[in-house]
């Protein structure tokens, strides 16, 4: 009992799906963005973006990073844990990302002989 040319490739074809999965599924940008994507959405919801934009436009330029943190030590001491732990993952994700972006964009310029 030996395999017909259409079973042999549709074996072929559903490994070869499969390889293709896993090599999507093992790379690290993809679960970057999945985190920075599921943050996003989460933040999004729990939090009104025009309202973040206007306190930052109220507060002069060199009090930025005392502001976001007595907002961030203020929402820890009402209780808001999941908020900032959420934000802090949206933020890491984003700076891991931001990382890549740049080392991908100085080794593709390096391997073309652009720099």
């Amino acid at each position: 009992m030996g395999m017909t040319a259409k079973n042999m490739q549709s074996v072929v074809m559903k490994r070869v799906y499969y390889s293709y999965a896993l090599s999507i599924f093992t790379q690290s940008v993809f679960w970057q963005g999945l985190f920075l994507g599921v943050a996003a959405i989460l933040l999004a919801r729990w939090l009104h973006v025009a309202s973040i934009l206007n306190n930052f436009m109220a507060v002069p330029v060199g009090n930025v990073p005392n502001y976001i943190y007595n907002s961030f030590t203020g929402a820890l001491a009402q209780g808001e844990l999941l908020t900032a732990l959420v934000l802090l993952l949206a933020g890491g994700v984003a700076i891991s990302v931001g990382f890549k972006l740049a080392d991908l964009f100085v080794h593709k310029r390096t391997v073309s002989g652009l720099s």
